[in-house]
């Protein structure tokens, strides 16, 4: 029985000793050996949790080589991915601006950061464009993004950008677009990066690749755990496919590290985070106890709901557990990562960049020329490298003169 008073940290035991001491040595000895006791609490899964458990570590990329298995390579994938970004890597050459370009930009849910920052990169790159820009709310659920994509389809636009779409439901709405001259590009839409052959109808698909992001998260905790890390997964499964792809990812990760296991793997319809990750996150903490030492989740979003039931539940701002998202760098992750709260690390994609990609895909798509190859790494966020790179700003905005190289491009600024 999970009883919330008592935490799973110690907490000693406060007895008054003043006339006690003159009973004698029996009584005296009695007493110390109370006062010096923890409180503990059993865990559904058998075992207690004991305030004696240090707080949770962080993934360091100046942690030392380690002959654990497992945890060097995980050390050299979380060393590239805390690399500043300084050099500019992606397209020089592609066609000029196309002014009076009409595009709707439709966000999955307009509360997911990795919807709505790279709609503000796409606003900044239509200003200098001079582009028309109309955004939709996709409301959440994949019934309401369908919607939102035939109410898009109907305003006849240049083109259509959908944000964290299932692209297996979508791809019929995708061909009706592609009938009526309508070029759809997608964010974070489908199971890869770039064009997608399963998914014809679709230009491409923007994003840093989705095996890498929840690779690094994973290899986050196997690094952080010098290879002994409990884990918790949770996402929305096949409700989208980048959904299915990061947490199948994270969980072979995971298991490919022989001292680290895998507790629990989690699935709910994304729409539903405020509503059930708190009980979740809460009933897990509850079963897993001292085995529980990491959580691990697609996007920042779960943490936002999760830590007020665990912080209600005793659970410490430094954990165990800490908390690690794959994806996708929220304002919200950055400070918790930046104040040592619950979350050590998020894996941030650059939002605002891929804003001007899709710019960029969009005026090669309606210029009829095809996609450029060009896929982001994502960053591991970490509150050494916290401040770095718009970080201060609560974003990961790399230093390489994105905007600059897209408008030599187009030739615009």
């Amino acid at each position: 029985m999970f009883h919330s008073p008592e935490s799973p940290g110690s907490r000693r035991r406060k007895l008054s000793v003043g006339t006690a001491l003159a009973s004698g040595g029996l009584i005296l000895s009695a007493i110390l050996a109370l006062s010096a006791c923890t409180t503990t609490i059993a865990s559904a899964g058998g075992e207690s949790n004991s305030t004696s458990a240090a707080a949770s570590a962080t993934c360091s990329p100046t942690a030392a080589a380690s002959d654990a298995p497992g945890v060097q390579a995980a050390l050299e994938i979380v060393k590239k991915a805390s690399l500043p970004v300084t050099k500019w890597d992606g397209p020089t050459t592609g066609p000029k601006a196309h002014p009076g370009t009409s595009v709707v930009y439709i966000a999955s849910n307009a509360s997911n950061t990795g919807d709505t920052a790279p709609y503000t990169g796409l606003k900044q790159a239509a200003e200098k464009l001079g582009w028309k820009l109309t955004f939709i709310d996709g409301k959440g659920s994949g019934s309401a993004n369908l919607n939102a994509l035939s109410q898009a389809i109907a305003l006849h636009p240049s083109a259509i950008v959908v944000s964290s779409f299932d692209a297996n439901s979508s791809e019929p709405l995708f061909a009706q677009a592609a009938a009526a001259g309508i070029p759809v590009i997608g964010n974070h839409t489908g199971n890869n990066a770039g064009v997608q052959s399963e998914y014809p109808d679709l230009f491409t698909n923007i994003t840093s690749d989705p095996v890498t992001i929840a690779r690094v998260a994973a290899d986050c905790a196997i690094v952080a755990s010098a290879g002994k890390a409990g884990v918790t997964i949770v996402g929305c499964g096949a409700e989208f496919s980048i959904c299915q792809v990061k947490q199948d990812a994270m969980r072979k990760a995971v298991e490919a590290c022989s001292g680290c296991t895998v507790l629990a793997n989690e699935t709910f319809p994304f729409e539903n985070i405020s509503q059930q990750e708190p009980g979740l996150a809460t009933a897990d903490y509850q079963k897993y106890g001292s085995k529980l030492t990491y959580m691990l989740s697609i996007n920042d979003l779960y943490w936002d709901s999760a830590i007020p039931a665990l912080q209600a539940a005793g659970v410490s701002p430094s954990g165990p557990p800490a908390m690690i998202a794959a994806g996708d760098g929220s304002p919200a992750a950055f400070s918790r990562i930046r104040k040592g709260e619950y979350q050590i690390a998020t894996v941030a994609e650059p939002l605002q960049e891929h804003g001007w990609q899709m710019a960029d895909e969009v005026n090669r798509a309606i210029n009829h020329q095809a996609p450029s190859p060009f896929v982001t790494y994502p960053r591991l966020v970490t509150k050494e490298n916290v401040d770095l790179e718009g970080g201060k700003k609560g974003t990961f905005d790399p230093a390489n003169n994105y905007r600059n190289e897209y408008e030599k491009i187009w030739g615009v600024g």
